[in-house]
């Protein structure tokens, strides 16, 4: 009988837990299981130099908190040829792995100009990783 229940709670448990988060009647604890975050870029990897109106594609790889987290948006602050840019996470689940994995995504940049473009993504709440693109 032991063996029994020692299964049949957390089974129970995991149930309860799902249930309660998919329940169309609670249309706040539903709410609860989306959260927006911004988190810090942990790489970039972008070319030295681009072309004027062609995409540059920049590599940056992030952290998230567990399982659920996602690419979620960039949010941008231009000024001239300087862009800081912050990455948002989406966090959609309520049940969600435990691990904190990386995820990779590739920031589009259109230079509409010629020069010298400083791009500052966030790596944590006071630093920022910066590229320099030359672009002819």
């Amino acid at each position: 009988m032991k063996i029994n229940s020692l299964i049949i709670i957390p089974i129970l448990i995991f149930f309860g837990l799902a249930i309660g988060c998919n329940n169309d009647d609670n249309k706040d604890q539903t709410d609860t299981c989306i959260k927006n975050v911004p988190v810090f870029v942990t790489a970039v990897n972008a070319p030295p130099t681009a072309m004027v109106n062609e995409t540059v594609a920049v590599e940056i790889s992030f952290q998230v908190f567990n399982g659920c987290g996602q690419f979620g948006r960039f949010i941008e602050t231009q000024n001239s040829t300087s862009k800081t840019i912050e990455v948002e996470a989406t966090y959609e689940g309520c049940i969600c792995t435990q691990d904190a994995p990386t995820r990779t995504v590739n920031y589009q940049f259109i230079p509409k100009t010629v020069g010298n473009y400083e791009l500052k993504f966030k790596s944590n709440p006071t630093e920022f990783s910066t590229v320099n693109i030359m672009v002819n």
